[in-house]
């Protein structure tokens, strides 16, 4: 269950569709309140009522705003497409459905002069989680066109040239699930065991960098099986064949040299065939 929240989850950053979505949720608050009249407001003037009832749409709005556009724009790498999760989303849509409520019920019963009953109670919910639905909904339809039109649009680039090689990409996960670091497969040199991390050793802009992940190699192991390039050596080292330079035999066993990497690398005897059948094919 706890896996399945930490999933990653596509936050809609475009600030024209969130403007549209938060506008439109607001002014439909505004308009259901004012034909199907679901709170007694206690004031005789047509037009306080409405600015009451406008009131009520204008406190969606700031809400929405803050949820959606401020706290966004300010925490930008939380709510990254990479960090983002189901988990997250749900949080902070109940956040908003929470704030909405309470903000409903107080001015609704300080300003509105509107009697708190458990019927007007269970109707500001409604209305909170019909505007938190309405606008995760409208993202989603967003996202699934936005995904929609780059399939076809690849789809054309595909049919129309010669088709590209693209670069395939590694996504690196904490054991957690809390840390994340991608980068291309060409990049990766080797990947070994450091106690209860993994030391990611790759190539970036002709310089060797290292990164430390909390994982273990069975687990990365699983992660990378997809990948033919990456080749299980030792049971604390794994390399990208293609940064293999030599394989000579020593004292011990093959002994692996890589290209931009100065250290030695022993190869296991149970993993000495599997080495020799993944260099033969190319």
């Amino acid at each position: 269950m706890l896996d399945s929240l930490n999933k990653k989850y596509p936050f809609n950053d475009n600030l024209k569709v969130n403007i549209r979505s938060i506008s439109s949720v607001s002014l439909g608050i505004f308009l259901f309140l004012l034909f199907f009249e679901p709170f007694e407001i206690q004031n005789p003037d047509f037009n306080n009522r409405l600015i009451i009832l406008a009131a009520f749409g204008a406190i969606t709005l700031v809400l929405l705003s803050i949820f959606r556009l401020i706290i966004p724009s300010i925490f930008i790498s939380a709510f990254s497409e990479k960090r983002w999760t189901i988990l997250k989303e749900i949080i902070i849509d109940l956040l908003f459905v929470i704030f909405n409520s309470v903000a409903f019920a107080f001015f609704a019963r300080y300003v509105g002069r509107i009697p708190m009953t458990f019927p007007i109670v269970i109707n500001i919910v409604i209305i909170s989680i019909t505007a938190t639905v309405v606008v995760v909904l409208t993202n989603q339809f967003y996202l699934l066109k936005k995904k929609v039109q780059k399939l076809e649009f690849s789809s054309e680039e595909t049919s129309s040239s010669e088709p590209l090689e693209v670069p395939e990409e590694i996504e690196f996960e904490s054991e957690n699930k809390t840390e994340y670091f991608t980068l291309f497969l060409e990049q990766l040199i080797l990947i070994k065991s450091a106690n209860n991390y993994i030391e990611v050793i790759y190539k970036q802009n002709d310089e060797i960098k290292k990164k430390l992940i909390r994982n273990t190699m069975k687990s990365t192991e699983n992660l990378l099986k997809k990948y033919a390039k990456i080749i299980r050596c030792h049971r604390s080292c794994m390399v990208n064949k293609d940064y293999i330079k030599k394989v000579s035999r020593g004292s011990d066993g093959l002994v692996l040299n890589l290209f931009d990497y100065p250290q030695e690398i022993h190869v296991s005897r149970q993993y000495v065939l599997h080495l020799k059948e993944a260099l033969k094919t190319s």
